[in-house]
């Protein structure tokens, strides 16, 4: 009975939102610290129950595909607050797409030859080329260029978590914690999570970080391909 309850899609669907709103609460008890993001012990918490269960991720994603109908209208939300700074935008524009295209080129060429030089292997740095985008494009690019999709998708999200946790920290110490840099930074090394971060820092981050997870996900969805293919 239980084995059969494990391989319902709808059960994990409702795990991971529980394990969504268990690290929630763990995190506003703890006054919302950005070492402890609620994506990071939500994270920590599917892996223990897929490990305990010995779920596959073929049986999850089954269920983990009902929430990416969510995604769609969650990016169109982020609109509001990015029609909000447009007209400070466009005054900015060169300066925002060269900061996108040089980030994003940074972030992926470093990952990449670190892989190589610690790792050895064309397969997996390949897959790595696509982790700063949010999971949906990273999985397309993924079968694109003949990466491990599984792989991909895992890169995505701990690249997410580390980056929404060390990013406005860095930039705190370094004096550089501009609202417009903190959501650009965000929006290029942290895509989707990173952007949820943004959030809770306010409207102008929030729509600078929506902007660069745009355009970056754009870029690398186009490049990557082309480079990788």
């Amino acid at each position: 009975m239980i084995e059969q309850l494990f391989s319902q899609p709808l059960f994990w669907l409702t795990a991971t939102l529980g394990a969504y709103l268990f690290g929630l609460t763990i995190y506003k008890s703890f006054n919302n610290p950005s070492w402890l993001p609620p994506v990071l012990t939500g994270f920590l918490l599917m892996i223990f129950l897929l490990e305990v269960t010995g779920t596959t991720f073929e049986t999850y994603s089954q269920g983990g595909q009902f929430l990416s109908i969510f995604l769609g209208p969650v990016v169109v939300a982020l609109a509001v607050p990015l029609y909000q700074q447009i007209h400070t935008m466009k005054g900015q524009a060169l300066r925002i797409l060269l900061a996108i295209i040089v980030g994003s080129a940074t972030t992926v060429a470093v990952a990449v030859a670190l892989t190589y030089y610690f790792i050895g292997d064309d397969l997996i740095a390949k897959t790595m080329a696509t982790k700063s985008v949010t999971t949906p494009i990273a999985v397309a690019i993924s079968e694109e260029i003949d990466a491990i999709t599984a792989l991909a998708a895992t890169f995505v999200m701990v690249t997410g978590i580390i980056g929404s946790v060390i990013t406005p920290a860095i930039l705190r110490t370094i004096k550089l914690d501009d609202p417009q840099a903190m959501g650009v930074s965000l929006g290029v090394c942290s895509h989707a999570v990173g952007t949820s971060r943004a959030i809770e820092l306010g409207q102008t981050e929030t729509a600078y970080a929506a902007m660069a997870m745009t355009l970056t996900g754009g870029i690398h969805a186009f490049l990557l391909p082309l480079l990788l293919a």
